[in-house]
C-alpha cells in the first residue's frame, strides 16, 4: 500500500468516526431533550403544589365552591399568585416552551374551577380584566368560556 492509499484509508476512517460520533450525539441530544421535558413538567407540578390550598378550595365541594370565595387580603393574594402562575404558563405556551396538549390534559380543569367561581370571575376576570390579560388569553387558548362573556 502506498502513501496515497493509506491517506485515503485514514480519511475514510476519520469520516466514519465523525459520522458515528454525530449519530451518538444526536441520540444523546434527543434523550436529554426528553429527560429535560419530563423534569420540566415535574418542576411545574411542584410550582402548582405550592398553591395546593387555593386549588383545594376551588374544587367542587371545596370551601370556595357554591357562592363562596376569598374574603381576606391573604386569601386574595394567594388566589392572585395561583392565577399568576397560570399567566406564566400562558407565556410559555405562546413561546412553544411547553406542550399545549399536555398542559390542557393536566391543568385545564383547574382553570374551569377558577372560572366556575362567581366571586372570582366577577372580581378578577370581569371587573379587573385589564389586569389579567394573559390569564384571559390562556382561557381562550384552552377554549374555556367565561359565563356571560365570550372569551
Amino acid at each position: 500500500m502506498n502513501i496515497l492509499e493509506s491517506k485515503d484509508l485514514i480519511t475514510i476512517l476519520g469520516v466514519l468516526i465523525a459520522a458515528t460520533s454525530l449519530v451518538f450525539t444526536a441520540i444523546n441530544t434527543h434523550i436529554n431533550m426528553k429527560t429535560n421535558r419530563a423534569r420540566f413538567w415535574l418542576d411545574l407540578r411542584d410550582r402548582f403544589a405550592r398553591h395546593d390550598e387555593v386549588h383545594r378550595q376551588l374544587r367542587p365541594g371545596g370551601a370556595w365552591a357554591d357562592e363562596k370565595g376569598p374574603e381576606t387580603p391573604e386569601e386574595w393574594a394567594s388566589l392572585e399568585a395561583y392565577m399568576g402562575l397560570f399567566e406564566h404558563c400562558e407565556v410559555m405556551l405562546a413561546q412553544h416552551l411547553i406542550d399545549e396538549a399536555t398542559f390542557r390534559d393536566i391543568y385545564a380543569y383547574r382553570l374551569c374551577n377558577i372560572v366556575a367561581n362567581d366571586i372570582i370571575r366577577r372580581e378578577k376576570l370581569q371587573r379587573l380584566a385589564s389586569g389579567w390579560v394573559r390569564f384571559l388569553s390562556l382561557l381562550k387558548r384552552m377554549e374555556i368560556e367565561l359565563p356571560g362573556r365570550n372569551v
